[in-house]
């Protein structure tokens, strides 16, 4: 998956961070972004682009299944 729109959280969820498997929570409003990654169709790999970010504004990348991110998030203009 090599898609670069951003999307926009519609609804409060968590998401598994890649490196650490640690669960983060994502706020509504917040605007989030797909990225390419080895996972599989049932699952979208993602980084935030705004909001909180803990790691002193390092990326992070996090992981959640694809119903879950279709149902949580809107395309975002």
């Amino acid at each position: 998956m090599s898609v670069s729109m951003r999307r926009k959280v519609t609804q409060p969820f968590a998401a598994n961070h890649v490196a650490s498997r640690r669960r983060e929570t994502f706020s509504a409003g917040e605007l989030v972004m797909p990225v390419a990654g080895p996972e599989s169709p049932d699952s979208v790999r993602f980084m935030r682009i705004n909001g909180l970010r803990p790691s002193r504004g390092v990326e992070c990348q996090y992981i959640i299944e694809s119903a879950e991110w279709n149902e949580k998030t809107a395309a975002s203009s």
